[in-house]
């Protein structure tokens, strides 16, 4: 469920897919769509073929924003770096995006990263219902989304599924895997690396690329935080990402299969 498309499907399409035909699904699939509303099954990813429902991997598409294959620009550089900074926002919760959902309507809690200037969410092409975007440069990123899975998944399982999809995929290669707490709930964080743009990672490019995804399955949802980064500014934009997971407060439900997650 994750890596700008996460939950399974690792592909970062140069545009912003035409939507899709719409078609009965057939027994255990998910039809492909490009715009994925709330309440749709999270393993829709763009440019990627049908998944099984029973597959649940986090890495489905790849966060991109859409027709650019960079992160929108900053809505408002001037207000956006002040409320960044923590000028207008209260300490611990995330600016109010445009265009995104709240933070607080999914459960959700934090402080951004410092110094960045807050992006158009609605520039950016997730596999779920997206919140907030933020980048230092308008090339790296942070992205925060959620997807309706409608049913719990492991965070072991879901992390493991992932790492292969991105591999296969993509070539990624897979730097850090581990199930970890975040937020206060079981989750996992997964770090790979490939051929990309430095926004993201296409297989092709002549950028390597780092994306740094963590995922929090709950039992209908899963929360995922994505960052984004040219390798050779990945150890500073790391750093600011960390500072954020570190204020990251997640309210809702998990099942006692995902709290025991190892």
């Amino acid at each position: 469920m994750l890596t700008a498309p996460l939950l399974p499907g690792w592909a970062q399409a140069p545009v912003h897919p035409r939507p899709q035909p719409k078609k009965p699904a057939s027994k255990g699939e998910v039809i492909v769509k490009s715009d994925t509303p709330a309440d749709t099954d999270p393993q829709t990813s763009q440019g990627q073929p049908a998944t099984t429902q029973d597959q649940g991997t986090a890495a489905q598409g790849q966060g991109t924003p859409q027709g650019q294959g960079q992160p929108a620009p900053p809505q408002d550089q001037g207000q956006s770096q002040g409320q960044a900074q923590g000028q207008g926002t209260a300490p611990g919760q995330a600016a109010t995006p445009k265009g995104g959902v709240p933070p607080e309507q999914i459960g959700l809690s934090f402080a951004p990263p410092q110094g960045w200037a807050q992006g158009d969410p609605t520039k950016f092409a997730v596999p779920g219902t997206i919140c907030c975007v933020w980048s230092p440069d308008n090339a790296s990123s942070v992205a925060v989304f959620v997807q309706n899975s409608g049913k719990p998944y492991n965070p072991r399982v879901l992390l493991e599924q992932s790492a292969e999809g991105l591999q296969k995929s993509l070539g990624a290669e897979v730097r850090q895997k581990e199930v970890v707490n975040v937020g206060g709930m079981r989750g996992f964080s997964l770090v790979v690396s490939g051929k990309g743009t430095g926004a993201g990672i296409d297989g092709k490019g002549t950028i390597i690329t780092d994306q740094h995804w963590v995922a929090v399955p709950r039992d209908k949802d899963v929360v995922i935080l994505l960052m984004t980064s040219a390798d050779d500014k990945f150890a500073a934009n790391e750093a600011a990402f960390q500072t954020m997971l570190s204020s990251l407060k997640i309210s809702g439900t998990q099942t006692p299969d995902q709290q025991a997650a190892k």
